[in-house]
């Protein structure tokens, strides 16, 4: 295998129990696992934090009514939410799937309600409230007219509300105005037994106050590790990528290494090949600056970045072999080269989807019980996979 993305449940396991510590003892948690988990793998994170004889959450958070539908064959029963608008050809298997999706507007109301009445059932939903983000929900001033459009809806039981956060880290004064508008609503509408959600990852150590459910993603993986509530409350990344050493030569001073000549080699330089690019992920915004971990090592990455590897500097290195294991993010041995670290010399914004959309498939994901290991000689193909308990 020339990539693979561990996935610590162990850690994870470990960051859930963090999270849920910190959070109010009532407080509902969903697990957002959109967009295939954040690139992780959705069978497999759902069916582990879904574990039917031990959850480690209250429900999921997904995007669309084909993922509702992929944990509802696990045979998770958990309650799931749907973040985007479900449209009239899904009605069927929202039904099938017994999810409850957001709904933002009158119209998706009515739909929702002509399909319940024709298969006579009661579709459970949440309503989403616009109260800043500008996108997704019912205007916060214009509430009054949506409910009571919905006392026609008796197909349709509302069981809860939610609001979506544009700015939680960058404008904390503007967040707390969205979650004033919110509580509003709330106060106004709400029942007992609703559950109500507005904060994601990021907010739920100040913007809570009135809501008693969270919707955590990116929290419970442990990034981005450099914010100061990941590092108070201790969580981990629970993913580590590598690739194998592919080839290993000697080339001259005075070598211009790779496409495009950007580096000229200052010495007599033992190179390394790894076997992953651009084409698995790689940013190429790594070139001449990343760096990758070989037998506990920091190996500076030379000139650009290629479709399918990358050139490092091994001359350092007193052992260096055919297939040795090279980290881009995660530990090796003592050393380590966090997520945040690779993110920010990749100039990646958003981290989380990074996992999701730039890691290619074929990098194979696995999913391991244990702590990896603190031997930096060990090899991948000596590592167990994860093997589910139930």
């Amino acid at each position: 295998m020339r990539g693979i993305l561990e996935i610590n449940l162990n850690l994870l396991a470990a960051n859930v129990a963090k999270v849920r510590k910190a959070l109010p003892p009532n407080m509902h948690c969903l697990a957002a696992i959109k967009t295939d988990a954040y690139g992780l793998g959705l069978e497999k994170m759902a069916s582990f934090l879904g574990n039917r004889k031990h959850p480690l959450v209250d429900g999921f958070a997904v995007l669309n009514v084909q993922e509702a539908l992929e944990i509802r064959f696990l045979d998770i029963d958990l309650p799931i939410c749907i973040l985007s608008p479900v449209l009239r050809d899904e009605l069927e298997d929202l039904r099938q799937a017994k999810a409850i999706p957001l709904i933002s507007s009158a119209e998706e109301a009515d739909m929702l309600q002509c399909f319940a009445q024709e298969k006579q059932y009661v579709q459970p939903i949440h309503v989403k409230i616009d109260t800043g983000m500008g996108r997704l929900g019912v205007w916060f001033e214009a509430v009054d007219t949506f409910f009571e459009h919905m006392r026609n809806c008796n197909h349709v039981k509302i069981c809860g509300l939610a609001t979506h956060f544009s700015s939680t880290v960058s404008d904390p004064i503007f967040t707390q105005l969205q979650l004033g508008r919110f509580q509003k609503v709330i106060q106004k509408y709400g029942e007992p037994d609703w559950i109500n959600h507005a904060s994601s990852s990021l907010g739920i150590d100040r913007f809570i106050e009135g809501t008693n459910a969270v919707r955590i993603g990116a929290l419970f993986y442990g990034i981005p590790e450099d914010n100061a509530f990941v590092k108070q409350l201790g969580l981990e990344s629970i993913v580590r990528l590598s690739s194998p050493v592919t080839l290993i030569k000697y080339v001259p001073a005075g070598t211009k290494v790779g496409y495009e000549q950007t580096h000229c080699l200052e010495r007599d330089t033992k190179i390394a090949i790894v076997s992953l690019g651009y084409a698995d992920g790689i940013p190429i915004t790594l070139s001449n600056c990343g760096e990758v971990l070989i037998r506990g090592q920091r190996c500076k990455i030379l000139g650009r970045v290629s479709m399918d590897q990358v050139t490092v500097d091994v001359t350092d290195l007193e052992e260096v072999a055919v297939p040795d294991e090279a980290i881009f993010f995660g530990k090796q041995g003592m050393e380590e080269i966090p997520f945040y670290e690779f993110a920010q010399k990749s100039q990646l914004l958003m981290r989380a989807a990074y996992l999701a959309n730039l890691l290619e498939r074929r990098i194979v994901r696995r999913y391991l019980p244990e702590i990896f290991s603190e031997d930096c000689s060990s090899q991948t193909k000596n590592r167990q996979s994860f093997i589910l308990p139930f």
